[in-house]
């Protein structure tokens, strides 16, 4: 079985699982057939883009979620274009250490070289918010500590762990179930990559923004599981 459809159709049926859904149910939602679907993926066949489009949108679950690039390729025999590429990635990261700009792109180089595990990573950790695996019960999540400088403490005009419990325990479910949506997915697959927006009244001031966050199940020292979280601003209102 092909690898890449091995992965598609696994990173399908973690969607459901998330979304708390069957795959039937899911496949109504999207109106595809269920029928197909189910064979395409339990045969390793192709399962078309459009489906998987359709999928995506139905459940709510961003759509690079079903094609992560860099676990799609990890396994495979580099080449040379490849090689070079990364030695530059790993560069550039090495660079940003320096004092330059953080990207998401020298995280998941970071994420890659450290086999998933909260190593050597001093250089961003003050934009990285770190918080408990979820459980079953969770209608939030629940933090372990923040950075300083990270999106979250920036927008949300934080001050401490209680302050966050109180403001985002304010907002709606329905925007708390969207925002532990990346938490779930990366606890099935490792890590996730998801555009979010956010239109909120925060202490008085309308936030309305947009940035692009990385979700990531890494392991610490003591080899416990905990989710990192890093988010770079893409765009601001106001």
């Amino acid at each position: 079985m092909d690898n890449h459809r091995k992965l598609i159709g696994e990173r399908i049926k973690a969607a459901c699982d998330i979304s708390g859904v069957s795959l039937k149910k899911a496949c109504a939602l999207a109106k595809v057939k269920y029928n197909t679907t189910f064979n395409q993926i339990r045969l390793g066949r192709d399962v078309p883009a459009t489906t998987v489009g359709e999928i995506s949108a139905a459940l709510g679950v961003p759509l690079n979620f079903f094609f992560p690039q860099g676990e799609i390729t990890q396994n495979a025999p580099e080449g040379k274009d490849a090689r070079l590429a990364r030695k530059v990635n790993w560069q550039r990261a090495k660079v940003t250490r320096a004092g330059f700009e953080v990207t998401t792109d020298h995280i998941l180089d970071w994420y890659r070289e450290e086999g998933a595990r909260l190593r050597n990573w001093q250089w961003f950790a003050d934009q990285v918010d770190l918080y408990n695996p979820l459980e079953v019960c969770d209608r939030l999540m629940r933090p372990i500590s923040f950075g300083t400088n990270s999106i979250t403490m920036e927008r949300l005009l934080l001050s401490s762990k209680e302050d966050y419990y109180q403001t985002v325990g304010a907002m709606s479910q329905s925007r708390l179930d969207h925002a532990m949506q990346s938490h779930k997915a990366a606890q099935c697959v490792g890590f996730v990559v998801s555009d979010e927006e956010i239109n909120e009244v925060i202490k008085g001031q309308k936030v309305v923004a947009g940035y692009r966050k990385i979700t990531m199940r890494v392991q610490d020292d003591n080899d416990q599981p905990v989710t990192a979280v890093f988010s770079k601003l893409t765009w601001l209102r106001g």
